[in-house]
Parts: structure tokens; C-alpha cells; sequence
């Protein structure tokens, strides 16, 4: 009875992997089959350093904000690109975020010292991009702190012209400390000190909760009928005809391999380890089949996000030839 038991449990344990490893499996295939793809010329060219391609904030506050990312780039040789779009149509900030880091070139070539701000209003989401030779000075915990503490407060009370320019403040001052220059002072009274992560809206984290939800349970539910679909199969093959348990254990013998021109043949055992039932029969194999590479795989979508190169197309601006190091924060409002 022992042994029964702790075989079925085995087969419980085996079983209970194989979904999981099925379930993320179909996870990733999801997210990277359905996950929308950008184009280089569906990204904007930038005219300056702060771009605004909604009409819907104060051309004042945004020279004030160009003016002083100038003084950063002076002072530091650091880059700070800004982006107010209306929509991602679809596409993840962070994949949308380092394409267009990319395409622009934020930062200096040899230095990769840029960082980006992208605002998506329609969505209300944003993302603060670190180039790679910035990741220190910037980290994503930092680059977080910036997001939840100084931009978001602005943003959730409609000032959204403060929310910017005061970011770019809180970012060029992680700069400035590295370079040992005195830290600039907020536009308005809400300081980071004031804001903390404690006092953020439950509702952000709701948010977030359905959206995973609603992206990982149609996967979870796929896998589960995967799974379902292998245990039949598993019973059905392993289930002895004599006493019905779940006991047969079956050995095969491949007496020919299949080829391309033949079909192969193969010698199968199965032997009851609770009643003693057993037999054996021979099976025909498939012969092999040769199926084409198909040839689309490796047109990539890549390169449809622009490369090093692509800079210099656009009209006008100050950029010099960066790349983005992959780290920074997202956050909603």
C-alpha cells in the first residue's frame, strides 16, 4: 500500500511540474507572439532635446524644460531626451522606450551617457531609459524613486508640465551628484521627501494586479487543457487492461530506425507491477519526413527599430550617438 501511495504521489509531483514548465512555456510563446512590433518610421523624429507631439503642454514650460537640459548637457555631457506622445498603440513602454533611445541616439557614443523620459498621456504610463554608461549613477531603484515620487504626484494632480520638468531636475541631479556639481531645487513644494511610495494609491497596484492577471490566466488556462490532455494520455497508455490499475511500465526496443525512404519497426514490452500482466507486440514507425525552414524566422523585427546610423535623419537636435543600457523604471499614473 506504501508503495502505491508514494508512486501515485510521484506521478502527482511529475505531473504538477510538467504544467508549470508547459504553462511558462505558453506564456512566453504568448507574450512574444502577441506582443505588438514599431517600426522605425512609426517612431517620432526628434526636433529638440524635449519633444512634445501632443499640443497639450505649455510651450513655455517646454523650452524652460529644453533650456535646462542644455545646461546638463554643459555642465555633465550627459543627455536628457524628453518624449510626450499620445499613444503606444498597443506596444510595451519598455520596448517602445528603447527603440526610440535607440533610433535618437540619446547620450554620447563613446560614453552611452543619455537618459530618456517618455510620457504616454493617453495610456498614462511612463518610463524613465538609462544608457548603459549611466546605469550606475542612475540605478532602477533610483530612476523608480523619481517616477512614484516627484513625477507621478504632478501628473495624478494634471500638472503634467511640473511633472516633466521637475524629472528632469530629479535625473540631472543624480548626474550632478556624480560630477560633484550643487543640486537644483524643485519648481513647486512637492519634494520627494514629502511624497513617499507609502502614500501611492492602491489603486496603481490594482492596476497592475488585473493587467497580470488578464495576461497570464488565458495561458494558465491553455495549459491547463494541455496538461489535462497529457494525463488522459498518460493513463490511457499506462492503465493495465487486466486489473485497471495505473501500474503497466512499458520498455520499447527499436528494432529498425525509420528512414527517409522506410518506416522502422519497434518491439514493445509492458509489464503490470501489480498483477503480473504482460505482453508484447511489434509496431510499425513512421518513416522520417522532411519538412522546409520556411525561410521568415530570420527576417527579425530588430532591425525595424533603426540602428546607430539612423540619427542623423532627423531634422534637428543635439543628440550624439548613444545606446541604451536596458535598465530604468515604468510607472502609471
Amino acid at each position: 500500500m506504501g508503495k502505491q501511495i508514494n508512486k501515485s504521489s510521484k506521478i502527482f509531483f511529475l505531473s504538477i511540474y510538467c504544467l508549470m514548465l508547459l504553462t511558462l512555456l505558453l506564456s512566453v510563446i504568448g507574450i512574444a507572439g502577441c506582443t505588438n512590433k514599431i517600426t522605425e518610421s512609426e517612431l517620432p523624429k526628434y526636433i529638440n532635446f524635449v519633444n512634445d507631439y501632443t499640443g497639450k503642454i505649455d510651450k513655455s514650460q517646454i523650452e524652460k524644460t529644453e533650456q535646462f537640459v542644455r545646461t546638463v548637457d554643459a555642465k555633465t555631457s550627459s543627455e536628457i531626451a524628453v518624449a510626450v506622445i499620445n499613444s503606444l498603440d498597443g506596444v510595451p513602454i519598455e520596448k517602445y522606450a528603447v527603440a526610440l533611445f535607440e533610433k535618437w541616439g540619446i547620450g554620447k557614443k563613446e560614453k552611452n551617457n543619455g537618459v530618456l523620459l517618455l510620457v504616454a498621456l493617453d495610456d498614462r504610463e511612463l518610463r524613465i531609459e538609462v544608457g548603459y554608461g549611466l546605469e550606475g549613477t542612475i540605478t532602477d531603484l533610483e530612476s523608480k524613486g523619481i517616477i512614484d515620487n516627484i513625477i507621478t504626484p504632478r501628473f495624478k494632480a494634471g500638472n503634467y508640465a511640473s511633472g516633466i520638468y521637475n524629472g528632469t531636475v530629479a535625473i540631472a541631479n543624480e548626474m550632478y551628484k556624480e560630477h560633484g556639481n550643487a543640486v537644483i531645487e524643485y519648481s513647486d513644494n512637492i519634494t520627494s521627501e514629502q511624497t513617499s511610495p507609502s502614500n501611492s494609491s492602491s489603486k496603481d497596484r490594482m492596476i497592475t494586479i488585473i493587467v497580470l492577471l488578464a495576461n497570464f490566466l488565458p495561458w494558465f488556462s491553455i495549459g491547463l487543457v494541455f496538461f489535462i490532455g497529457f494525463l488522459k494520455g498518460y493513463v490511457k497508455e499506462h492503465k493495465c487492461p487486466q486489473c485497471h490499475k495505473i501500474k503497466l511500465n512499458i520498455k520499447r526496443n527499436i528494432l529498425l530506425k525509420p528512414t527517409y525512404a522506410s518506416a522502422g519497426r519497434v518491439e514493445e514490452t509492458r509489464l503490470c507491477r501489480y498483477c503480473g500482466f504482460g505482453d508484447k507486440t511489434t509496431k510499425n514507425i513512421p518513416q522520417l519526413r522532411k519538412y522546409s525552414s520556411g525561410g521568415g524566422g530570420s527576417s527579425g523585427s530588430s532591425s525595424s527599430f533603426g540602428s546607430s546610423g539612423s540619427h542623423s535623419s532627423s531634422s534637428r537636435g543635439g543628440f550624439g550617438g548613444g545606446s541604451s543600457g536596458g535598465g530604468g523604471s515604468s510607472g502609471r499614473w
